[in-house]
């Protein structure tokens, strides 16, 4: 499993969360880590839910729980609280779908240069006019 390195606080950190932090996350928020997502997505949070995915993705990539419990106080707790929903979604989707830059189920295969080209007719559009001497459609 890799972590995701999100700009926050100040600087690049390196979140990761393992599947016994998600365990951990889970006692702590009462919730499955997508459960999680949707609370913050919908504004139905906890707060758990937003300093606890922070904590655990910051110890999970490598910091010192000390370090951890610090940043997360001085930059969410001691902070509007609204301000830490994005980096605590981005490291649910880390987890949950990938880092930013994967596209969940598409691989070498499914890329652009390799997908079968399709005709306009069959991606449901229309032909080129009918009118003048660049028409490619025979009357």
């Amino acid at each position: 499993m890799r972590g995701v390195d999100l700009t926050w606080a100040g600087g690049e950190h390196t979140f990761l969360l393992t599947i016994d932090l998600l365990r951990a996350l889970q006692d702590k928020c009462d919730a499955g880590p997508q459960h999680i997502l949707e609370r913050l997505a919908s504004g139905r949070w906890m707060v758990n839910d937003i300093t606890e995915t922070i904590r655990f993705g910051l110890e999970g990539g490598g910091l010192a729980k000390d370090k951890a419990r610090e940043l997360v106080r001085l930059h969410v707790e001691d902070r509007p609280l609204t301000e830490a929903i994005p980096i605590a979604q981005g490291i649910l989707m880390a987890v949950l779908f990938g880092p930013g830059d994967d596209v969940p189920g598409e691989g070498e295969a499914g890329t652009a240069a390799t997908r079968p080209r399709r005709s306009r007719a069959e991606n449901g559009g229309s032909h080129t006019s009918t009118n003048g001497p660049e028409s490619s459609i025979a009357t």
